[in-house]
């Protein structure tokens, strides 16, 4: 067998499908601590790839024999040295992250959470590696999406492969702690975007203030803002 390369979203949907993989991290052991790929049925050892520059022996008995082993590193380059030297060893399923874990931080997986009643459906897209929810809400062939992550493409992707025109994009509230992708799809598309006035009197761009006199309609699909703060001063709701 020879060693594969998989894509951050291959592996995303092994984790989501809750599918059995054991995962052999070579980067150092802080960046493991910090942050790692997490799941229901993901096993995983941490062994830093400098380690293992003359040889894997000192672990080949704690790898299993019968289940995939994905190989990752910080971009991609050692993961697929030491793979080379797993699959040398015997073993059959190998394979090593396509990016390294930079892939694995930017990724983004669209799923399907719910429909509405009008034939609309409710999109959760979930930046895996860090644990970040944006969302599409979608009605006819018209779009929304809440608290766009700065990476845009997925979004853009996905409503040009599903024929959807994105029509406003919200974010519901300012924090220092993300960086939004908002105003980008806005460039890109021409969405109309939307912001609570109370966390936005110091930016410097324009924007359509979100508040609950907010009129905002998708197709046939009327979105309700409730004013809700808390997380931050402009926190807002969305009802749909």
């Amino acid at each position: 067998m020879s060693l594969q390369k998989v894509t951050a979203k291959q592996v995303a949907q092994k984790v989501i499908n809750q599918e059995k993989l054991f995962i052999l991290d070579v980067r150092n052991e802080d960046d493991f601590k910090n942050w790692k790929i997490e799941g229901k049925n993901v096993s995983i050892l941490n062994k830093p790839y400098f380690e293992l520059l003359d040889g894997i022996d000192e672990i080949v008995q704690q790898l299993p024999k019968e289940q995939p082993i994905l190989v990752v590193c910080a971009k991609e380059g050692s993961s697929e040295f030491v793979g080379n030297m797993i699959v040398d060893a015997g073993f059959n399923e190998v394979m090593y992250l396509e990016g390294g874990m930079k892939t694995w931080s930017d990724h983004l997986e669209p799923v399907k959470i719910g429909d509405l009643t009008n034939g609309g459906s409710v999109y959760q897209f979930v930046r895996i590696g860090k644990g970040c929810l944006s969302y599409m809400i979608t009605s006819g062939k018209e779009a929304l999406i809440i608290d766009a992550v700065r990476t845009v493409d997925p979004f853009i992707e996905f409503a040009n492969r599903n024929d959807y025109t994105i029509k406003h994009v919200i974010d519901t509230h300012l924090h220092a702690d993300h960086i939004s992708g908002a105003r980008k799809i806005r460039e890109l598309t021409g969405a109309q975007y939307w912001l609570p006035p109370q966390d936005a009197e110091e930016v410097v761009f324009d924007y359509n203030e979100l508040t609950p006199n907010s009129f905002i309609q998708l197709n046939d699909t009327v979105i309700d803002i409730v004013y809700s703060p808390g997380h931050t001063i402009g926190s807002t709701s969305i009802i749909v």
